[in-house]
């Protein structure tokens, strides 16, 4: 992950648009739950009345379950262009830097820096 030129180059922008896409990929492993819930058996029933469902809140309801990745955008071209137009990159880039500015590391354990030092001994036999 984060890998370019075949792993002769790392990116933290491509790290971040890895890790989305990884994420999209882990939820559509994991299916769709079906139910009538799920289904929109409801809403289907009232299909004559209704004459399109992607607007009715059920749709985006369960849409919004499926798939939330933090940097594809999936606005229309005028929502888009109106919050500034970032395209990927850009945004990668700024949660990157939001990423490296605000992360702050748990500590390790007393075990874990205790097999640490003894493999850094071990080096310096």
């Amino acid at each position: 992950m984060g890998m370019l030129e075949s792993g002769q180059t790392w990116s933290h922008e491509q790290l971040v648009i890895d890790n989305d896409v990884v994420a999209m990929n882990k939820r559509a492993i994991q299916g769709i739950d079906v139910t009538d819930d799920t289904m929109g058996v409801d809403v289907i029933k009232k299909a004559h009345e209704i004459k399109e469902f992607l607007h009715q809140r059920h749709t985006v309801q369960f849409m919004r379950r499926q798939s939330k990745p933090k940097l594809i955008d999936r606005q229309t071209r005028g929502a888009w262009e109106a919050k500034g137009g970032k395209d990927l990159t850009q945004r990668a880039k700024e949660e990157a830097r939001r990423i490296i500015d605000t992360h702050q590391a748990d500590p390790l354990s007393d075990d874990v820096k205790k097999t640490l030092r003894e493999i850094v001994d071990s080096v310096k036999k």
